[in-house]
């Protein structure tokens, strides 16, 4: 098509080059051309027969919209697609040609075309029942390196690429994970707060052996040899490999509900969970600490995610809303105890002999929330639900700060996501 040839001379213009001026990623430049071309070729369907792309105008934009109304295309993606259409006339010399969604399509309301940012209910593999230690042996068996990614996003809250593009031996800095080909380009250290994050970083370690290596495949995965010759694996082959890996994880919104971006919010839950806080897709709201307590905890979260804005959290793990109002003071008493009721241990069970003192630390911070005679037996039960949040059999409690920790894994026990459960209540 005349049309596209003529959008690629424009793209390799301009698509390296952000609005700021900066230098785009080739993630964000194969973005922009990808939807760029999939529009100028939709308005091509619709008998709109552009043959000069800088032609475009507003009925056009309108057209687009329409049809992507039509197409059930989420309000999200359709103020994406406008957003690269803007760029786009900005480098064309029609600034101001693309106006809002709602311009477009009035007769919608503007409730239904409001991208929602705000996680409703938790993303996390976790949350949706999923065996989370299960799925990271079912990523070994399909391949070696992809299930070493799957930990890294467990640990760290790694994006696709971030996981495919690390290099191990260069990301260790002894108490941090320094991310460095990132989102954006923007570095970020990630601290490593529990034990299982520096065995998981040690263990990716131990199999990269290169210092330079990435984690992501150095070769191409050939259904027959190429002359003999090994093909060295472009990121986009390991993109697509990835994908193709975590589908017969059976990892998708189609079969499962969830993605593998899951293991990001996840992170971001356990994170906020590390510094005590319980996230509002897990039952915590903005009255259970100080509300210039829990924007120090939003600001670190987001800092490890790799984000300078606090309410970018909200995707991951929800919005604490504008309620302020102090939680009861024997909320956690209550759920916790709830929980402990319905946990049942045989006469014969005992607590492992690695995990005594473990047990010992969590059971002297329930007597400091005056929760008193806690079975440490269901105590270890407990404790072992909120371990399968970072894929491990036991995790190593930090010191002194896992109250939160257990009352999430007490309402998971008992079923209960909300303060008001009726459960708790009773």
């Amino acid at each position: 098509m005349q049309v596209i040839e003529r959008l690629d001379e424009i793209l390799s213009r301009h698509q390296h080059t952000r609005v700021n001026g900066r230098v785009a990623s080739e993630r964000t430049a194969t973005a922009a051309k990808e939807a760029l071309r999939a529009a100028f070729r939709l308005l091509n369907k619709l008998g709109y027969r552009l043959s000069d792309p800088t032609n475009l105008s507003e009925k056009h934009i309108k057209a687009l919209c329409d049809e992507w109304l039509a197409r059930n295309r989420k309000p999200k993606t359709i103020q994406g697609y406008l957003s690269h259409l803007r760029i786009y006339c900005g480098w064309i010399g029609k600034s101001g040609l693309v106006k809002d969604v709602y311009y477009y399509l009035p007769d919608v309301p503007k409730s239904e075309l409001r991208a929602k940012s705000i996680a409703a209910e938790s993303k996390s593999w976790v949350e949706h029942g999923i065996d989370v230690k299960q799925k990271v042996s079912e990523a070994d068996a399909l391949d070696w390196r992809f299930g070493l990614m799957v930990r890294a996003q467990i640990a760290f809250g790694l994006r696709r690429n971030e996981a495919l593009q690390m290099k191990p031996w260069k990301v260790d800095r002894g108490d941090k994970f320094a991310a460095y080909e990132t989102k954006g380009g923007r570095p970020r250290d990630i601290h490593i707060d529990t034990t299982e994050q520096r065995l998981v970083l040690d263990l990716i370690k131990s199999k990269i052996k290169g210092k330079n290596e990435t984690l992501g495949w150095t070769e191409r995965q050939e259904r027959r040899s190429v002359g003999g010759v090994s093909v060295r694996a472009t990121l986009k082959y390991s993109e697509g490999r990835y994908n193709r890996l975590m589908a017969k994880l059976g990892i998708t919104k189609e079969i499962s509900a969830c993605t593998g971006h899951g293991l990001r919010a996840q992170f971001a839950e356990n994170s906020a969970l590390l510094r005590g806080l319980i996230p509002p897709t897990l039952g915590g709201t903005g009255g259970q600490m100080a509300k210039e307590d829990i924007e120090l905890v939003r600001l670190q979260v987001s800092e490890e995610l790799g984000h300078s804005r606090v309410s970018v959290t909200g995707a991951y793990y929800g919005s604490f809303g504008r309620n302020t109002t102090p939680d009861a003071p024997d909320r956690a008493v209550k759920v916790i105890t709830a929980a402990m009721d319905t946990i049942e241990v045989g006469p014969t069970a005992v607590i492992q002999a690695d995990r005594i003192v473990d047990c010992m630390k969590l059971s002297n911070e329930l007597i400091a929330a005056r929760i008193y005679g806690a079975d440490v037996r269901k105590l270890q039960v407990l404790w072992e639900d909120h371990s399968r949040r970072h894929a491990t059999d036991w995790l190593k409690p930090s010191d002194g700060c896992n109250l939160a920790a257990l009352e999430v894994a007490a309402r998971s026990i008992i079923g209960a996501k909300g303060p008001d459960s009726e459960l708790v209540a009773n």
